[in-house]
């Protein structure tokens, strides 16, 4: 299943974008998911993102 998400940048930040383009994606979509997939691995591994048996159960 895909989702679209609108997402606002500032000026600043849609330039870190545009010169990541060609690097982590060929689109500013693709460059927006993996800049957003490696947050979160680097989150995931640091150990903050971890979901209770209770959220879990939630989206199961």
């Amino acid at each position: 299943m895909v989702k679209h998400v609108l997402v606002t940048l500032t000026d600043e930040q849609y330039r870190c974008i545009s010169q990541l383009r060609g690097k982590m994606g060929n689109s500013d979509a693709e460059v927006l998911r993996n800049i957003f997939l490696a947050w979160l691995s680097e989150k995931t591994g640091m150990g903050c993102w971890r979901e209770t048996p209770a959220e879990a159960e939630k989206t199961a």
